[in-house]
């Protein structure tokens, strides 16, 4: 039986990947657009909450709290944080099922989803 050099090591690892890749099923990440949600639109007439906004870029808000910036905001790592979005704060008034007013950006309406510093708990 021949050994089991780095050569072969690699050319089986790159001959399994291209089959998982072409395949497609849940190890094919591109085909299925990274399993992301998108954020459905606004209401009709009201428009989100620029990126631009000055209260909204002070308070690291973003629609998605995916997008969060974990190096300014590492406290949104921990475990207990991963229920802080807009939906579950007390600033927030829920207008569809997808999108509220923020009692501090009030410059247009906030994703569910959505998250910034000043999260806080509804009671």
């Amino acid at each position: 039986m021949e050994p089991f050099t780095r050569k072969r090591f690699l050319k089986r690892s790159i001959v399994l990947a291209s089959a998982l890749f072409l395949l497609g099923g849940e190890w094919n990440l591109f085909a299925k657009g990274i399993n992301e949600e998108k954020i459905s639109d606004p209401p009709d007439g009201l428009k989100p909450v620029s990126k631009n906004d000055p209260t909204a870029q002070a308070l690291g808000f973003h629609q998605d709290a995916k997008n969060t910036d974990f190096n300014l905001y590492p406290e949104r790592k921990q475990p207990q944080a991963k229920n802080q979005v807009c939906l579950q704060c007390a600033q927030f008034t829920k207008l569809n099922e997808g999108w509220g007013k923020c009692s501090i950006l009030t410059n247009g309406v906030v994703a569910t989803k959505g998250w910034c510093s000043a999260f806080s708990k509804k009671m």
